[in-house]
Parts: C-alpha cells; structure tokens; sequence
C-alpha cells in the first residue's frame, strides 16, 4: 500500500471523528438562540477545517522520522474545536452579564 492510500484511509477515520464531536457538543449545549446557534457552528466547521488541515500538514512530514509524535500532533489537534466552543461560550456569557 502506498503512503498516499494510507494517508487517504487516515484522513477518511479522522475526518468525521474530528468534525462531529464538536458539531455534537455545539449544537446539543448552550443556552444561545438559533442564530446564535448557527454562527457557533459555522465557526467550529471552519476551526475543524483549519486544524484539520494544519494537523496533516504537520504530521505528514513527521509521520517518517516519529510516528508517535505525528499522532499526538493528530490528537491536539482534535481538541482546538472545543477550545473554539468554550471561548466563544465564555464571550457571549459575557456579553450578556
């Protein structure tokens, strides 16, 4: 198997775990209203995009030198979504006190 299969295989495991857990918390929690709502998640698809690429733009080329460490950049990666949701959260509870 090539290396571009695999990253294609990768990249097709990753890509609705990446996207769907934030989608999932975003839209399930909060208080906001629908359009506020579709603002957070507009945000947080963009956010899963740009980390999603920035972390396969990263791991790739350590994946041949320190696999383990081009699978933690993988796994940091997953979290900056969430960290877009609770900043977001924290500025429109602060807005509204």
């Amino acid at each position: 198997m090539s290396d571009t299969t695999a990253w294609i295989i990768a990249l097709a495991f990753y890509a609705p775990i990446h996207f769907l857990g934030p989608a999932l918390v975003g839209f399930l929690t909060g208080t906001e209203t629908p359009g506020q709502r579709r603002l957070l998640l507009t945000g947080v698809f963009i956010d899963c995009t740009l980390s999603m690429l920035a972390a396969f733009a990263l791991a790739v080329p350590l994946f041949k030198r320190a696999p383990q460490y081009a699978a933690l950049v993988l796994l940091a990666a997953m979290f900056m979504p969430y960290l877009h949701i609770w900043i977001r959260r924290r500025r429109t509870l602060r807005r509204d006190a």
